[in-house]
């Protein structure tokens, strides 16, 4: 894996580093040259960071969740919800980025400067992706465009500034992989420092987040394919030892979070039960339809708009099928060094394609993005030198500027989503919140879509209410949380108006009005079973 193998006849050209440089007719870049473009990255990214930056939390509300769980383990508290009146163990996120959080709460709790934090992760992941790239390429220019656009990225960016795991993912993912590139694997191999650092960096990665389940297979068959048994078997041994104590502790807490909505139809609507093999089958074929016509292109080019409401037209399945086709021609053009590429992607493919598919978007299938965008640019790079070397026209500089512009719309729509405040049911919703802070009403238990989100800006204790039609049923529930009061928002989710606003309507006496605010309306209620 280390040294360059001939090719044989038959073989893509670009088998190798030093074979990849001959093809594309460059010279080995020099250090003074990689360092000015890794300057030339840096300060662009900074630049529309910057830009782009959004000091409101986002309304997600998981974001929330990470900021209250690496709060409790700053305070000595452990790994518990300490927003919930019983403070339980939280067994729904895995530790890792909960832990990173708290570690910089030490300096500061501000959700400012904590986001900072994921921006100087990204940076560094950039950095990382550059040189990764660089490697598996040989071709230093395919390496500085891809990392370019990733600069320009808008999701990335976005993402880059929330309380979110993913850029911290992303970060320990590509160091792994890049750890995995430059190492030998002789037989000492339990001598090296790599070794231990790829361990490391594969344990971190599945505590924070499940999906690293999917980094650590790419990288165990990448091992097996190339023969290195023993490297195999001691990474999974290690691994398996490290990852342990959360699987044990998940299953006496009742079983993972994450397995338990993976065999529902409908996490949102679990009167609609389990799903069953032919539920699965046709849950493959949907989300495999969707990623390709959508959630990859509007992923790598987010001026790629996407209308989920619509159905997928033939304009969508052609551009799909067009960038899938050019994707793989970038990967068989680097298939022996990408190999590790092709296997991650792979793995984390075959995750994403079984779960329910009401979890769309681009959050998923975020972490393996740069892969696939380095993909289809080496794939479009060498289609266009088949073309257009004869005419000697520059085509790295055509791609930067047109595409260049293309990423410009996205990254103004961030800039002023950046800049804008909160729309106006969300407002009611948090003039809700702060009464409580203004009357300085603590040890109560509010319940409410996006508990944490309110509980961060009342300082309250907060539940969610259970997804349930059956209104005996809620209201048992609602006893068992020892509920002292209810929110019923207007922030458009179908739980509301579909779960609680019907046992509210049918149970005025248990519920009477503290205050409303009205465009749109938003009630504070007391909850009063005793009525």
């Amino acid at each position: 894996m280390g040294k360059n193998k001939k090719i044989k006849k038959g073989e893509p050209e670009i088998a190798s580093t030093t074979t990849l440089r001959n093809t594309a007719k460059e010279k080995p870049a020099g250090w003074f040259e990689n360092v000015i473009y890794i300057i030339i990255l840096s300060i662009l990214f900074l630049s529309v960071y910057g830009y782009t930056f959004d000091e409101k939390l986002d309304l997600n509300g998981d974001n929330a969740y990470y900021y209250v769980l690496g709060k409790a383990i700053s305070q000595g508290e452990g790994y518990v919800n300490i927003a919930s009146i019983t403070r339980g163990p939280n067994n729904h996120f895995p530790p890792g980025y909960p832990f990173i959080l708290s570690l910089f709460m030490h300096f500061s709790d501000s959700t400012t400067f904590l986001k900072t934090l994921n921006g100087l992760f990204l940076l560094i992941s950039l950095i990382l992706l550059y040189e990764l790239f660089k490697r598996i390429s040989g071709n230093q220019k395919i390496a500085f465009i891809t990392v370019f656009f990733l600069a320009l990225n808008s999701h990335l960016l976005q993402y880059g500034t929330m309380l979110m795991s993913e850029v911290s993912f992303i970060l320990v993912s590509y160091l792994c992989l890049l750890l995995v590139d430059r190492s030998e694997f002789n037989n000492d191999f339990l001598k090296r420092p790599y070794f231990y650092l790829i361990l490391i960096s594969l344990v971190a990665s599945y505590y924070i987040r499940a999906t690293g389940l999917a980094l650590f297979g790419g990288v165990f068959l990448y091992l097996l394919i190339h023969k290195k048994w023993k490297v195999s078997v001691a990474l999974t041994a290690g691994f398996i030892a490290f990852a342990l104590p959360w699987i044990i502790r998940g299953q006496k807490l009742g079983g993972s979070a994450y397995l338990k909505p993976l065999v529902m139809v409908n996490p949102y609507r679990p009167e609609l039960g389990n799903a069953d093999f032919t539920g699965y089958i046709a849950r493959f074929f949907a989300n495999a339809g969707r990623y390709i016509t959508r959630e990859i292109p509007n992923s790598a080019f987010p001026f790629i708009q996407v209308d989920y409401v619509a159905e997928i037209s033939m304009v969508e399945w052609l551009l799909g099928f067009i960038l899938l086709a050019i994707s793989f021609y970038g990967f068989y053009r680097m298939w022996r060094r990408g190999l590790m590429f092709i296997l991650y992607l792979a793995a984390t493919s075959g995750i994403l394609l079984l779960w329910p598919e009401v979890w769309r978007g681009v959050r998923f299938v975020l972490p393996v993005m740069p892969i696939i965008l380095f993909s289809i640019l080496t794939g479009t790079y060498y289609l266009a030198d088949l073309v257009l070397s004869s005419l000697k026209i520059k085509f790295n500089i055509i791609l930067i500027v047109v595409f260049g512009l293309a990423f410009i719309d996205p990254v103004k729509a961030l800039h002023q989503k950046a800049i804008s405040p909160y729309p106006l049911s969300w407002q009611n919703y948090f003039k809700v919140a702060a009464w409580f802070k203004s009357e300085n009403i603590e040890d109560v238990v509010v319940v409410c879509r996006k508990p944490m989100l309110f509980h961060l800006k009342s300082g309250t204790f907060t539940a969610p209410y259970i997804y349930s039609k059956d209104g005996e049923e809620m209201i048992a529930d609602l006893k068992a949380k020892k509920t002292d009061y209810i929110v019923l928002d207007n922030l458009g989710y179908r739980q509301t108006y579909e779960y609680l606003y019907p046992v509210i309507r049918n149970n005025p006496d248990i519920f009477p009005l503290v205050f409303s605010l009205q465009n749109p309306d938003t009630y504070l209620l007391k909850f009063a079973p005793e009525n």
